[in-house]
C-alpha cells in the first residue's frame, strides 16, 4: 500500500467519529466553568468573518505548497494565527469533514481559486482551512508537539480545548510526549476531562496504521488505561463506556468488568456488555447463559447475538438455552432468537417461526419478509411468500396461502 493509500484508509476510519465529535463541540457550548469551551455556531451573513476565513484558506494553502524547510518553519504561525482563529467557529452542515490529509502530492491539488470557480458554500473556507492546517500538523509532528503541549498546560480553557482537539488527531508514536498531559486532564474531573479522555484514546490508537502500512500496536501505557477506567466505569458507566470499548478491542477483558455482567444493576450490566462488544476474546460461556436468564429482556436479547457470534466455539453448549428464548414472553427476544436460528436454516425454529409469522402478518410488521425467507430456508422449499421488493400490500392472498402451506409443513413435520 502506498503512503497516500495508508493515510486515506486512516482518514476513512476516522471520518465518522471526527464528524460526530465536531458536531458535539458545536452543540455543547456552555459556560467555561462548567463545560469545555467549544466552537460557536457562526452566521453565514457575517461577510467580514467570511472574508477573513477565505484569506486564511489562501494563506494556509500557500504554506502547504512551500518547500522544506520553509514549510516546517511556518507551523507555529499556522497553529497560533490561523487554526486558533478558525477553530472558534462552526458552520451548520459545512464543517463536516475537518480531517488531516496528506502533504504528499499536495502541490498538485486544486488551488482555492480553482475551487471557488467550481462553486462552494460560504462556510467551506473554514472547513478547508482547518483541514489543511491539520494536514500540516500531521506532517510535522516535531514542530507541532510543543505547541499542543503549551495549550494543554495553559490556564486558558479555550487553549486547553484546542490542544485536546489537535492532540486527538496525532499519533502517540509520532508525538509521545502528549500522553501524560492528556491523561492528567482526562482524570482531573475538570471541565475538559471527557473531551481529553476521548482524544487520549484516539491519540493512543491512531498508530494502528503507520508509515507505509506497518502495523503499530497500542503502547502498553495506552492499554494500562483500562485498569484506571474500570473503577470509574463502575461508578459512572455511561461516562466511560465508549473509551473502554475502544481500548478493549486490543486488551484482555478485566475480571472486574466481566463481574459487572452479574451485577444487580441492570444499567451497569448493559454498559458492561457495550464495553466488551469489540473485545478480542468472546465473552465466557457462563456469562452468556446468565444473560439468557436475565430479568431484563434487553439482556436476554443481547445474549442471542453474543451466542451466535461466528468466532465462538461453544455453540453446542449454548444452543439449548438460546432455543428456549424462541418462546420468550417478550417479542424482541423471540424475534432475535428465531431469526438467528432461521438464518442458520435450523429446523429447531420451525414451530416458533410459524407463531412469529402469524403475529407479524396480523400486525403488518415488516419483519414478516425476513421471517418468510427463513421459513423457505428452514424447509428447503419455496412456499410462495411475496418478496419485499414486490410493490404489493404485505397482507394479501398470496402471503395468506403461503402461510397456510408453511403451517401444513410444520404440522406434518411434528407428527
Amino acid at each position: 500500500m502506498t503512503h497516500f493509500g495508508v493515510r486515506s484508509a486512516m482518514l476513512a476510519v476516522s471520518l465518522t467519529r471526527w464528524a460526530f465529535a465536531s458536531l458535539l463541540f458545536a452543540l455543547t457550548a456552555a459556560a467555561a466553568a462548567q463545560k469545555c469551551p467549544s466552537a460557536t455556531l457562526a452566521a453565514f451573513d457575517d461577510h467580514q468573518v467570511l472574508g477573513r476565513e477565505y484569506n486564511f484558506w489562501l494563506e494556509v494553502d500557500r504554506i502547504a505548497r512551500m518547500q522544506d524547510p520553509q514549510r516546517a518553519s511556518q507551523i507555529p504561525h499556522v497553529y497560533r494565527d490561523i487554526f486558533a482563529d478558525l477553530h472558534k467557529r462552526w458552520y451548520a452542515l459545512d464543517n463536516w469533514m475537518i480531517l488531516p490529509g496528506s502533504l504528499e502530492g499536495y502541490r498538485k491539488s486544486r488551488t482555492p481559486e480553482q475551487s471557488v470557480k467550481a462553486g462552494i458554500q460560504p462556510g467551506y473556507p473554514n472547513m478547508f482551512s482547518q483541514g489543511i492546517a491539520l494536514t500540516l500538523f500531521f506532517g510535522y509532528p516535531r514542530q507541532t508537539q510543543p505547541l499542543i503541549l503549551q495549550d494543554l498546560r495553559s490556564v486558558d480553557p479555550e487553549a486547553i480545548s484546542r490542544g485536546i482537539y489537535v492532540a486527538g488527531q496525532m499519533h502517540e508514536s509520532d508525538v509521545p510526549d502528549l500522553f501524560d498531559d492528556l491523561k492528567r486532564i482526562s482524570f482531573s474531573d475538570g471541565p475538559c476531562a471527557d473531551e481529553a479522555l476521548q482524544s487520549l484514546v484516539w491519540y493512543s490508537l491512531n498508530s494502528r496504521l503507520h508509515g507505509l502500512g506497518t502495523y503499530v500496536a497500542p503502547s502498553s501505557r495506552a492499554l494500562d488505561l483500562v485498569g484506571v477506567l474500570v473503577p470509574r466505569f463502575q461508578k459512572q458507566p455511561e461516562r466511560y463506556v465508549q473509551a473502554l470499548r475502544e481500548l478493549l478491542h486490543f486488551a484482555a477483558a478485566p475480571k472486574a468488568l466481566l463481574a459487572d455482567l452479574e451485577s444487580r444493576d441492570a444499567n451497569l450490566r448493559r454498559n458492561a456488555l457495550i464495553a466488551l462488544a469489540d473485545n478480542k476474546e468472546p465473552i465466557p460461556t457462563r456469562y452468556i447463559l446468565e444473560l439468557a436468564a436475565d430479568r431484563d429482556p434487553k439482556m436476554r436479547a443481547w445474549s442471542v447475538g453474543l451466542g451466535f457470534e461466528k468466532r465462538r466455539s461453544d455453540f453446542t453448549l449454548l444452543k439449548p438455552t438460546l432455543a428456549k428464548l424462541m418462546y420468550d414472553p417478550e417479542f424482541d427476544v423471540r424475534l432475535a432468537a428465531t431469526k438467528n436460528f432461521g438464518a442458520q436454516g435450523d429446523s429447531i425454529c420451525a414451530s416458533p417461526l410459524l407463531g412469529l409469522l402469524k403475529e407479524v402478518y396480523r400486525t403488518g410488521n415488516f419483519e414478516f419478509f425476513t421471517l418468510a425467507m427463513s421459513a423457505d430456508a428452514v424447509a428447503h422449499q419455496k412456499f410462495g411468500f411475496v418478496s419485499v421488493t414486490e410493490r404489493v400490500p404485505l397482507q394479501n392472498g398470496r402471503n395468506e396461502a403461503a402461510l397456510k402451506r408453511y403451517a401444513n409443513w410444520v404440522r406434518l413435520r411434528e407428527q
